[in-house]
């Protein structure tokens, strides 16, 4: 959570930083908040739901 405001890691949050690509971040730039993050590890929609 602190990571970007390290000034040693000045730049993670870029999509195109190496840092950033290692670690599997995700960009959360608004224009990206509703882009699937993984399809081929998306639910399987016919698995259902547990309800209590």
């Amino acid at each position: 959570m602190l990571m970007p405001f390290d000034h040693s890691l000045d730049g993670i949050e870029q999509p195109d930083s190496e840092i950033h690509q290692s670690m599997g971040m995700v960009n959360l730039a608004p224009h990206d908040w509703f882009a699937a993050f993984d399809l081929d590890q998306a639910r399987n929609p016919d698995r259902g739901f547990r309800h209590p």
